[in-house]
């Protein structure tokens, strides 16, 4: 089983969207793919950028703060110790002084493990837009009581329920690893045709009726961040 790395960035004030997109994809991801005492210990990595229509969308309840994270990162590893390889290489210190040019110091990660995937469709690989949000639980439950109702619960309502089910084209679960310093606990993934699809699907009444109550019960609703992203950048992968 892989690790995988999540790591949400926003831009630098005064560093327009446009600015941000182009730099972290053609410089900044560049230096891991394109130096291969860093390239050798990464699996996959791609960047997911945060869509235009999503600047410009009103911010929905309960699903988010609107903290406004341009984009989130995502690699792949082997394992733990691949990810610890990669941070004591000699390059590597150089590209994480390299994000100070384009991005401020805010940043969100987990580590998590490889998804359990709660809904695949034939058309994920061309899905229009990309929700990815990252998860902290109630601080009432436990991890091992968050995962499995996160998994078997809320993730059979997508399953389950025909009119959560309809809009989505994949939907994975990503659980964070029991690690002492983890400042969150997991991140969805789900594909939709288009943003519209998207925006429409959160107005069905099962949102309200079964979504919401339950988001409620097992997650800290103040503490959840998303993107909309387009089709992923893949900088090492297929």
């Amino acid at each position: 089983m892989g690790v995988k790395l999540f790591a949400f960035s926003r831009r630098r004030e005064g560093t327009t969207p446009e600015e941000f997109h182009e730099y972290w994809r053609d410089v900044h991801a560049r230096q891991i793919a394109d130096e291969p005492s860093l390239r050798r210990h990464v699996r996959r990595y791609e960047l997911n950028h945060r869509l235009a229509q999503d600047y410009a969308r009103d911010r929905y309840r309960p699903e988010a703060t609107g903290a406004g994270w341009d984009g989130a990162a995502v690699l792949w590893f082997d394992s733990m110790a691949d990810f610890e390889a990669l941070r004591a290489e000699p390059a590597y210190e150089a590209h994480v002084d390299d994000g100070q040019k384009f991005r401020d110091d805010a940043q969100l990660s987990v580590f998590t493990r490889d998804p359990d995937v709660i809904v695949d469709k034939p058309g994920r690989a061309g899905a229009g837009a990309k929700m990815v949000c990252i998860l902290h639980r109630n601080p009432a439950l436990d991890l091992a009581t968050f995962h499995d109702h996160w998994l078997h619960h809320h993730g059979g309502l997508f399953q389950q329920i025909p009119e959560l089910n309809d809009p989505l084209l994949a939907y994975d679960q990503n659980h964070g690893l029991d690690l002492p310093d983890a400042a969150f606990d997991g991140v969805t993934e789900q594909w939709f045709t288009s943003f519209d699809t998207f925006v429409e699907s959160l107005g069905v009444e099962a949102v309200a009726r079964d979504v919401n109550p339950d988001v409620a019960y097992f997650l800290d609703p103040t503490s959840i961040e998303f993107v909309m992203a387009g089709p992923p950048t893949v900088v090492i992968g297929e």
